[in-house]
C-alpha cells in the first residue's frame, strides 16, 4: 500500500513575478544565454522526485515528498489544499 498526497494550489492572488518564480521553481525553465547560442535546463522539483501531474496546479506525490513542494508555495502564501490517499497500486515509482 502506497501511501500519496494530492497537492493543490491556487496562483490568482500571486503577482505575476511571484507565480513566474513559483512555476519555475516547481517545473523548471529552459536559460539561453549569448543570443542563444547556449541553452541550459534548470531543472524543478517536479524533475527530482516522482510524481504525477494532473492538472494545472494539481500534482501527485508520495507523503513524504510533500513537504518540498508546500515549503515553496508556503513561502509564497498560496493557496494550498493537500488531501493524503492510499493506492494498493504503486502509482509512483
Amino acid at each position: 500500500m502506497q501511501e500519496l498526497s494530492i497537492i493543490s494550489y491556487d496562483l490568482k492572488k500571486c503577482s505575476l513575478t511571484e507565480r513566474t518564480a513559483i512555476q519555475r521553481a516547481i517545473n523548471g525553465y529552459k536559460d539561453y544565454s549569448y543570443n542563444q547560442a547556449y541553452t541550459y535546463v534548470r531543472k524543478g522539483i517536479i524533475d527530482k522526485i516522482p510524481n504525477i501531474y494532473l492538472n494545472n496546479g494539481v500534482i501527485i506525490v508520495k507523503s513524504q515528498d510533500k513537504s518540498k513542494i508546500t515549503s515553496i508555495l508556503k513561502r509564497y502564501k498560496t493557496g494550498v489544499k493537500i488531501i493524503n490517499l492510499y493506492s494498493k497500486k504503486s502509482l509512483l515509482h
